[in-house]
């Protein structure tokens, strides 16, 4: 199958990655976007490479844990995956980015984009933000210039319920988004 030899790929690259995109994210985003994609009439084989692949080249990660465009396009391209099937993929991944502010033009871009923000909720999702803050240098509070961990829930976490594009992500968003909503309650009676 195809898809064994994405999914070795982006083990070798990103299994040790630390600040939560790593190989594992990727694997629990391709779990979230197959319960996300039940009962849809949708290319799951598209959905599935998407949701492994789509940090290989995300420019926020140290430039050892990614292959360039090019590099990535080849290496679909000899799994077996046609140029029009990669420039899908491509699709898909340069446009679910909470940066970009957008929402990609296709179900299965939107599947992926819920499912990839839905790993930011929860308790994965705090657990995530704290191994990227740590990873970044960034105070767990109380930086003067708001570049702390706390802030980035208030800035982009707590923002992600609302930006779900279909319901099944706009259920299981509520749900995590609650629970970060805990967490902060005990994080500020703690402090």
């Amino acid at each position: 199958m195809q898809i064994r030899f994405v999914e070795d790929l982006v083990k070798s690259k990103l299994f040790s990655e630390p600040t939560g995109h790593d190989y594992l994210h990727a694997q629990r985003v391709r779990k979230n976007a197959v319960a996300i994609a039940q009962h849809m009439n949708v290319n799951m084989d598209l959905i599935e490479v998407a949701c492994l692949v789509h940090d290989l080249i995300d420019h926020k990660l140290d430039l050892k844990y990614t292959l360039s465009p090019d590099t990535l396009q080849k290496h679909l391209i000899s799994y077996g995956y046609t140029k029009e099937f990669t420039k899908d993929v491509f699709n898909i991944i340069t446009n679910i980015s909470y940066s970009k502010n957008g929402t990609p033009s296709t179900i299965e871009g939107q599947i992926v984009q819920d499912a990839d923000r839905l790993d930011a909720l929860g308790a994965i999702g705090i657990a995530r933000t704290f191994a990227f803050g740590g990873k970044n240098h960034r105070l767990i509070y109380g930086d003067p210039n708001k570049q702390d961990s706390i802030t980035h829930f208030y800035d982009k976490l707590l923002k992600l319920e609302k930006l779900m594009n279909t319901n099944k992500a706009k259920e299981i968003a509520v749900q995590r988004t609650n629970y970060m909503k805990e967490f902060l309650d005990a994080f500020y009676k703690e402090i």
